[in-house]
């Protein structure tokens, strides 16, 4: 067999060819490229571009920071002008771990907020790989106490602005992307005056288990997450010492969930690692019910 007919004699010459400052070079290169993977490690969203609405506090921020931390550039939005503030604030942190941040503001009823929002991320960012469907508003009353005018707030946060958002991500989201919706532990159980409230946030589900379908050949995945009482002022401005104190003895730790036991899972659903969980309602509530 020739030299040129044996890779393995072709590839000692040109090793031996190196000489010190050759091997020196190829021991450089080497690191470079272990450097480069541990960074890609470190930083699973790097080159994505992630959208969290109603990301102006609680939950969003941290699933902005979260996200800005994995690697990927965020649109940071938030519904009112009076809290820009708060939303710079976001903005701030995430840019802090180490991304890239822009801020939209609007009322997601309006399907121009959701046009707004991935225009935004095309024009700074180049594109969107992940939605994060956070945005939510919420009252505790009896059901037969409702105006109109309060359901048709609830309806157009929690059931119209989510569907904007959502078909805009079916049209825009590249390849391989991300949406994640947050519904409610309320799907698989009750609690008096939370009527509208549920039944606004249950078309999270249904949208996910089709969306999944319909964007499949994309690999794009839609799924929800389910939080149950999370010690926010989201959750506090509807209740009050007795209730929280029932809500709490429902989890099996006997207490509120946090913001951090549920960031974990909006960051796993975002990563690539999570390509084979779609369709799903993945409940996040410590047992507070279960399904």
């Amino acid at each position: 067999m020739t030299d040129r007919q044996s890779p393995e004699i072709t590839r000692r010459r040109a090793l031996a060819g190196f000489g010190a400052a050759g091997l020196g070079a190829a021991a450089a290169a080497l690191s470079t490229t272990k450097a480069a993977a541990a960074t890609n490690e470190a930083k699973p969203l790097a080159g994505k571009v992630a959208v969290v609405t109603g990301a102006r506090a609680n939950m969003g921020r941290a699933f902005s920071i979260a996200l800005g931390g994995m690697g990927a550039d965020v649109v940071v939005h938030y519904h009112r002008a009076e809290t820009v503030a708060q939303a710079q604030e976001t903005a701030r942190l995430v840019e802090k771990a180490g991304a890239r941040t822009a801020l939209v503001q609007g009322d997601l009823g309006d399907p121009a907020t959701a046009r707004a929002i991935f225009d935004a991320a095309q024009e700074r960012f180049g594109g969107v790989d992940i939605v994060v469907n956070n945005a939510g508003a919420i009252i505790k009353k009896p059901l037969a106490e409702f105006t109109d005018a309060e359901f048709d707030r609830l309806d157009r946060v929690n059931n119209r602005g989510l569907f904007h958002m959502l078909r805009e991500a079916a049209r825009r989201v590249r390849p391989g992307g991300r949406i994640i919706n947050n519904a409610t532990s309320l799907l698989a159980g009750a609690a008096p005056g939370y009527a509208i409230y549920s039944g606004t946030k249950a078309p999270a589900e249904e949208y996910s288990r089709m969306l999944a379908k319909e964007l499949g050949e994309k690999r794009v995945t839609v799924n929800s997450f389910a939080p149950g009482p999370i010690d926010t002022p989201f959750f506090h401005g509807q209740e009050n010492e007795r209730s929280v104190a029932y809500a709490s003895r429902l989890a099996a730790e006997k207490r509120l969930g946090e913001i951090a036991d549920i960031t974990p899972v909006v960051a796993f659903l975002a990563s690539p690692e999570s390509q084979w969980v779609n369709g799903q309602t993945l409940f996040v509530n410590g047992g507070y019910i279960t399904r």
